[in-house]
């Protein structure tokens, strides 16, 4: 676990230190994000497993929608992420495609999509499931440059209620 962690912050770093000098020769965006936090599960059997998760992921925007008029503040894309949640026989990867609604800062998304899991059951054995998974959330970004630094909340959640929960993440988008 301990080296899950630390692949998961040097991703965030590296990501963050050579982001910069990748994205001054690019002329647009790649549309790629980077994302690591911790994630609490809802249910009393994975918070048994621990009350706090590490999570992380990655989203890649496929496009944008045109629904607000030319001179909005507002827009709106659509993205695929796949997110990582692990305590010890817990698991959950939900694979989603999302709506991204922008303000100025401030962002907001909902996804669906498969959610792949294992868990325990009552006689602690192991299984694997898988099944329907969601999410919400909201989300801000301190800097406009080449490369964003992002916070976001959500909550996560899939067919199999063991695994549901609340996460916080930060990240870079690319």
């Amino acid at each position: 676990m301990k080296k899950l962690i630390a692949l998961a912050a040097t991703t965030i770093v590296l990501a963050g230190v050579f982001a910069p000098s990748a994205s001054a020769q690019e002329s647009k965006p790649l549309g790629l994000s980077v994302r690591g936090g911790i994630f609490w599960p809802s249910m009393d059997r994975a918070r048994k497993a621990g009350k706090s998760w590490i999570g992380f992921g990655v989203e890649y925007k496929l496009g944008d929608l045109k629904y607000a008029a030319a001179d909005s503040k507002m827009s709106a894309s659509y993205s695929i992420s796949a997110d990582f949640y692990q305590k010890s026989d817990f698991r959950h990867v939900p694979v989603l495609i999302n709506a991204v609604g922008r303000g100025q800062d401030v962002y907001y998304f909902a996804g669906a999509g498969v959610g792949f899991t294992r868990e325990k059951d009552n006689n602690n054995n192991k299984k694997n499931h898988t099944g329907f998974a969601y999410q919400i959330g909201i989300g801000y970004e301190f800097a406009k440059s080449q490369t964003p630094v992002f916070i976001e909340a959500k909550y996560v959640g899939n067919s199999r209620n063991a695994v549901n929960g609340f996460g916080a993440f930060v990240g870079v988008r690319f």
